[in-house]
């Protein structure tokens, strides 16, 4: 797509999709016109009424009014019903263009455009909806555009160029700048039922009993039409024995956690495919629902390598990218091989990032298992006790429950020994986690600060805790290891400054 300065529309059907979109929420007004008649449910008719007669016209009024531009130097949005939008983005700062079709935009033949900027965390602007065709334009136009001003201003760019020139020498040694796409990584259709099988939640669970309850189902009629025919027989132990009903139930809903984790896997990863074209990430993902988008390097600052138990046992991981300024959807980092063993980690780290694993950790201080151990037997302590003093015939529930104290202090100990660091030539790697387990590869240039802090006790005994930050960190899963010696924290801390001088 060319640039010009001639206004563009979205694509007619829009007009259709957000109807269609609106229509879950009319029903839920109106479910309870259908299920009672009393005055309480003509006021839903009537509230579904204004509803209808006030979304239409807003629909058909935000489509006229909503115009884009696609200029040498901006992309342009104006939008807005009652409160109009102006957005000026300059090609220069767009660093993602990500390319979503759901079922219905797939019927139609349209698609979502999200562009995303330096300094966002969320989409910067939004075309809801344009043809496919014409999102792939934009999205292949807009690279060109930033191509051409890329070559007009390489003499210019300062500060910025020593940061594009390290890049462009990983480029050079690991992948090469090519314009035709080199496959990195995929999926096949095995491995993402893996992935779906090493993903279990019970947040899908809640979702389903939350509007299960809203209709309000008779539970003993459930339970006829679940158990019926063969298993009609476990009808009649599930109520004479409602410990048997309590485990099955739990098991059920363990079940649905595993299956519906599967499922949303598969609708989300299928072909998953992450490829390199012009020192970028081009990543392909979907069923249902599909997605492409695009992950500058420079805009990568630290690898995080997840695991469990499980799924370490058959030799996979996680590997995910945090980045900064880009809209994240994966709880605050950027997925980049859902699942993958450990030679396709080392070969996708060293094509991106001249990191790899390291062979050999430094473990943090002993000292950890017994400050942890001792901390967590006295809140439990004073918990029992306190159970005991408001409810005292509940003492033998408090008695057995000291048979836990035992698992905190083996809890205690499976987090000394995976808890640890490792100083490379090109970084360093933070491990930590006991269930899910997190590995932080942070080059030197893209980290922020190395910073050390110790509490009272901590300083009594002479530990510390060592920190990492990068840009775009998230504070609720920092790379930051507790109870390192101080002496080889502060060695750490050194050699970091070091390396990050000599750049």
């Amino acid at each position: 797509m060319k640039p010009s300065s001639e206004a563009r529309r979205l694509h007619p059907l829009t007009l259709v999709q957000r109807f269609i979109v609106s229509l879950p929420g009319l029903v839920f007004i109106l479910l309870p016109v259908f299920r009672e008649t009393d005055s309480t449910a003509w006021f839903n008719l009537f509230i579904a009424v204004v509803y209808a007669a006030f979304l239409l016209p807003w629909i058909a009024v935000y489509y006229i009014r909503f115009r884009y531009w696609i200029t040498p130097t901006e992309l342009i949005i104006h939008s807005g019903v009652v409160t109009r939008r102006k957005r000026n983005i300059p090609i220069d700062r767009i660093q993602n263009i990500e390319v979503e079709q759901g079922p219905l935009q797939r019927i139609l033949g349209t698609a979502k455009v999200a562009v995303y900027t330096a300094g966002s965390s969320k989409a910067e602007g939004v075309l809801e909806y344009v043809s496919a065709d014409e999102a792939r334009e934009i999205r292949e136009g807009i690279r060109q555009i930033q191509e051409d001003l890329s070559r007009e201003g390489q003499a210019d760019q300062g500060a910025f160029k020593r940061e594009e020139a390290h890049v462009a020498t990983l480029d050079q040694d690991n992948v090469g700048v090519q314009e035709s796409e080199q496959p990195l990584f995929q999926m096949d259709f095995k491995r993402v039922l893996m992935a779906g099988a090493f993903h279990f939640s019970l947040l899908y669970i809640a979702g389903m009993f939350s509007l299960i309850q809203y209709f309000d189902p008779d539970p003993a009629v459930f339970m006829d039409w679940l158990l019926r025919g063969p298993l009609e027989g476990w009808n009649e132990t599930i109520q004479a024995s409602p410990w048997t009903a309590a485990l099955m139930g739990g098991l059920l809903a363990i079940f649905l956690g595993w299956a519906t984790g599967v499922l949303v896997t598969i609708n989300k990863v299928y072909h998953f495919s992450v490829s390199i074209r012009d020192a970028k990430l081009h990543r392909k993902q979907g069923l249902l629902t599909l997605a492409e988008g695009t992950i500058p390097f420079r805009k990568i600052q630290s690898f995080i390598i997840r695991t469990n138990p499980l799924s370490l046992f058959f030799g996979y991981s996680r590997l995910e990218l945090q980045t900064l300024g880009i809209d994240v959807k994966d709880s605050g980092f950027q997925v980049a091989a859902p699942l993958a063993n450990v030679q396709e980690l080392d070969q996708f780290l060293s094509k991106i990032g001249s990191m790899g694993l390291p062979d050999h950790w430094k473990s943090v201080s002993p000292i950890t298992i017994r400050r942890l151990g001792i901390r967590y037997s006295f809140v439990f302590s004073v918990l029992l006790l306190a159970l005991y003093g408001l409810f005292p015939s509940a003492f033998p529930v408090a008695y057995w429950s000291l048979v836990l104290l035992p698992i905190i202090w083996i809890m205690s100990l499976l987090r000394y020994r995976h808890m640890g660091f490792a100083l490379m030539e090109n970084g360093i790697a933070i491990r930590r986690g006991i269930i899910k387990r997190h590995v932080w590869l942070i080059p030197t240039h893209k980290a922020q600060t190395f910073s050390t802090h110790a509490n009272y006790f901590q300083r009594r005994l002479g530990l510390t805790n060592l920190y990492v930050d990068t840009a775009g960190a998230s504070a609720m899963n920092a790379a930051e290891l507790v109870d390192v010696p101080i002496e080889v924290a502060r060695e750490a801390q050194e050699s970091l400054y070091e390396a990050f001088k000599r750049l």
